[in-house]
């Protein structure tokens, strides 16, 4: 009788193991489908590449920068010429954004740069999609004023479709990366 309590006891338990390990294996298999599942999707999304600005450098990417240095309320003189205030704000800028201050502008400074904006936005960095919209990708029709209305909107959404991207309206990383990296 005793062996037979421990017998079926053992059986139970044996049971409750093979269980538990069949709810773990389970549990693991469907973890694993979901992060394969991020890892797919975020495969499918381009990754952005920023090109590097530095002092001596000069043009419409560096108005872009200076305008967004603005936004930051680091004020800076815009006039395309990358030197030594532009390169000292852009250190300043670094640093308080927790990145190494050497000063160039390349896809981290970039990252922490950028800001999103659409419809009813107002600021430099509307002013930096405008300046780019207007005098780079020659959508004559919108001003450089600084408020994001209907006609920055309706430039934005042709210049999305013209690089393939979701037109939104909205200037966001995969925009602000399209206008930085395709201007001539």
């Amino acid at each position: 009788m005793r062996n037979t309590l421990r017998r079926i006891a053992f059986g139970v338990l044996a049971t409750g193991m093979v269980a538990t390990m069949a709810m773990t294996a389970s549990t693991t298999a469907a973890s694993a489908a979901v992060v394969a599942h991020r890892t797919e999707t975020a495969s499918l999304q381009p990754a952005l590449t920023w090109p590097l600005v530095r002092r001596g450098d000069f043009g419409p990417r560096v108005v872009k920068i200076q305008f967004l240095l603005n936004q930051h309320g680091i004020h800076v003189k815009v006039d395309g010429k990358f030197g030594p205030r532009t390169q000292a704000a852009v250190r300043l800028f670094q640093k308080r954004s927790g990145l190494f201050p050497d000063g160039i502008v390349g896809p981290l400074t970039w990252g922490r740069l950028i800001v999103t904006v659409r419809r009813g936005s107002r600021g430099f960095a509307v002013k930096a999609v405008q300046f780019e919209l207007r005098f780079v990708y020659g959508y004559r029709f919108v001003n450089v004023d600084g408020v994001f209305g209907p006609l920055t909107e309706w430039a934005v959404k042709l210049f999305q479709r013209r690089f393939g991207l979701f037109p939104d309206g909205i200037v966001g990383p995969f925009t602000w990366n399209a206008l930085v990296v395709n201007e001539a």
